[in-house]
């Protein structure tokens, strides 16, 4: 019977636990007038420039001028983009995690086979010089 994967099980939590939390850092960013001056209106316009930048050079047009996005729409894009960004690095942490945790189980794994086959041998030269 194969083992119940509590790590991942886990991970999923974690996540779960984690939209909640994300939505609350969106609302209080919404509410709070320095993180929105200082952190997610100057966030919004830049990806919003760097977003209408990429699709006009995808359409071929090389000068297009970008717009300042009105306040309410960078509060709501700003606030989204922080949101989504939580998450995303959130699950990549995890995800590293989880590597790391399973490359450190193979490690083991295998220093514990050589100090086996370590102890075969030694235990053969033993009987060698015995005989």
């Amino acid at each position: 019977m194969p083992a119940l994967p509590l790590g991942k099980l886990a991970i999923l939590a974690v996540k779960q636990v984690a939209k909640p939390f994300a939505k609350g850092l969106k609302n209080g960013a919404k509410n709070s007038e320095i993180f929105k001056n200082y952190f997610i209106l100057p966030v919004a316009q830049g990806v919003h420039w760097v977003d209408v930048k990429v699709k006009t050079r995808l359409m071929g047009a090389n000068n297009a001028q970008v717009y300042k996005l009105n306040e309410k729409l960078a509060v709501e894009y700003g606030s989204e983009f922080i949101s989504e960004f939580f998450l995303y690095a959130l699950g990549t942490a995890l995800v590293l995690y989880e590597y790391n945790r399973s490359a450190n189980k193979e490690e083991r794994k295998e220093r514990k086979i050589q100090n086996n086959a370590e102890g075969w041998r030694t235990s053969y030269r033993n009987y060698k010089t015995i005989r």
